[in-house]
């Protein structure tokens, strides 16, 4: 008999959703909108990732009999009373729509940052460094403890993050315009994406209501190309990026003995787009922590499939939360 395990990534602006065989195989590959319950209603939320879940499972006629469980990786989704709203929701999915199991569908609420190590590594122990439209750094010890630095937003942290970076992209584009800076590539780069023809008028697009987090984050692309073509301006706040971020880091791993010689996954835009952050981070990371290693993320499965797999590693082991 065909056995299954599904997986959900949920985030703040997409979720991705797979499904894999016993073997390991994708099977089934599904995506959505976003299901974390503070960037979107907890309403909304719930009700996307049921549109996602019947997405994925009509993909085969075959696949919603025979799901051995469901796994969900959910970003936002930290206390007990959030993990409950969502395994309820999910369940009682699996039992209204997977309606011809035999036995109930177990289900499982972790963190992003559990399934990204799977999917990198294979098992759940180690550094997660996620450097995207924010930042956050997580640990997990080979007793199953978990721990975190950062992930407090873009008004509270997010220390190397791309909102960060491109904010300071947007500030280094007015002080070089009064002088405090020199002249800067970044100038005609925004001006550019932005359709604007003076740096004055920059006060006025990002202070629009409709000028949000991702669309500073997005700016940090043109910092990073700046800084690949020799822009010293952008150089260096993109190392003190990357410093920043290292600082997180080495809060987090100071925590826990087991962590001092952990493999570190370097995840997110940031780090797969750009040398210096990346080469940065490491630098100033291992100047403290020289036992560290460290694994990139780029060719390895994506986070969904590492929940399908985490999915799949608990029902082996008859594993509940």
């Amino acid at each position: 008999m065909l056995r299954v395990y599904a997986g959900i990534d949920g985030g703040g602006t997409n979720t991705d959703a797979a499904i894999i065989s016993e073997s390991g195989k994708l099977l089934a590959r599904f995506s959505g909108g976003p299901t974390n319950p503070h960037s979107v209603p907890p309403d909304q939320a719930i009700s996307e990732l049921r549109r996602v879940l019947d997405g994925l499972f009509n993909l085969r006629t075959d696949l919603s009999t025979n799901c051995e469980g469901i796994c969900l990786g959910m970003s936002g989704v930290d206390s007990i009373q959030e993990r409950q709203m969502i395994a309820e929701a999910v369940t009682d999915y699996t039992k209204n729509s997977l309606h011809q199991r035999v036995k109930a569908c177990p289900v499982w609420i972790v963190s992003e940052g559990e399934i990204a190590l799977m999917a990198v590594l294979g098992h759940t122990q180690g550094v997660l460094c996620i450097s995207g439209t924010g930042s956050i750094v997580y640990g997990f010890t080979p007793e199953g403890e978990r721990y975190r630095a950062g992930g407090w937003g873009h008004l509270l942290g997010d220390e190397g993050s791309g909102y960060r970076i491109g904010q300071r992209a947007l500030q280094a584009v007015m002080q070089s315009h009064d002088g405090i800076l020199p002249p800067t590539k970044l100038t005609p780069l925004i001006l550019q994406e932005l359709s604007l023809h003076s740096p004055i008028e920059l006060k006025m697009k990002v202070y629009q209501s409709d000028w949000g987090k991702s669309d500073t984050a997005s700016l940090a692309r043109l910092a990073v190309k700046a800084g690949e073509h020799g822009d010293d301006v952008a150089r260096a706040f993109i190392t003190e990026e990357a410093g920043q971020l290292a600082n997180t880091a080495k809060a987090l791993i100071a925590r826990h003995f087991t962590f001092k010689s952990a493999q570190v996954v370097l995840s997110g835009s940031l780090f797969r787009h750009s040398a210096l952050f990346r080469s940065e981070f490491i630098h100033k990371l291992s100047a403290t922590y020289g036992e560290l290693g460290f694994v990139q993320q780029d060719n390895a499965p994506p986070p969904a499939v590492g929940a399908a797999q985490l999915a799949k590693m608990r029902c082996s082991l008859h594993g509940s939360l």
